[in-house]
């Protein structure tokens, strides 16, 4: 399995995210990999040579090491706060650089064709109530990910909203150990 994590630290409700999903993987044995986008330093920036809708195809050898990671995963966790109703710009970026045209997608007679497969559980964190990021923002944060990019690319995710993430409570920390569940049921 491959979680993928971007939240710049460890501590919080992200944090607290990946050490349970780390450690219930670890109880059932299964074996994970983690890409940690802030440790890794990831650079987010798409370059000019990798414009593909500019003719460009360059893809970085960081990138290429990735895309055959995700290529050899069928499970995928992405950890990664919500801010702004979006994800974090390294994200976004770290999507923009690698889910490229010819490796995720690919036009045939004008209409996308899936290239990838599996499935995906991604979970995000909101300062605000669930009611508000779910019916007035329309889960974008959420969306962007499940739906716009994963489902895009022929992945299948599920995605998992942790409300009121201001301060790491035993509340909070319940609501994260059961959202981890089941957002592991949706994968193993």
């Amino acid at each position: 399995m491959l979680i993928i994590y971007a939240h710049p630290n460890k501590e919080g409700h992200c944090g607290y995210i990946l050490e349970k999903i780390t450690e219930d993987l670890k109880a059932k044995g299964v074996g994970h990999q983690l890409l940690d986008l802030y440790t890794m330093n990831y650079d987010p920036v798409l370059k000019p040579e990798e414009h593909y809708t500019s003719g460009k195809t360059r893809v970085s050898e960081q990138n290429l090491q990735i895309q055959e990671m995700i290529k050899k995963e069928d499970r995928f966790v992405i950890i990664y706060p919500t801010w702004w109703n979006s994800a974090p710009a390294i994200l976004k970026g770290f999507v923009d650089r690698v889910f490229v045209a010819r490796f995720a997608f690919y036009y045939d007679k004008g209409l996308p064709k899936k290239i990838l497969s599996g499935k995906a559980a991604v979970i995000t964190t909101t300062g605000g109530p669930r009611i508000i990021t779910k019916f007035f923002y329309k889960d974008g944060s959420k969306n962007f990910l499940v739906r716009d990019v994963l489902g895009f690319c022929g992945i299948k995710a599920k995605g998992f909203v942790i409300d009121n993430a201001k301060r790491l409570s035993d509340r909070q920390k319940n609501k994260i150990e059961k959202t981890v569940r089941r957002a592991l049921a949706h994968l193993l």
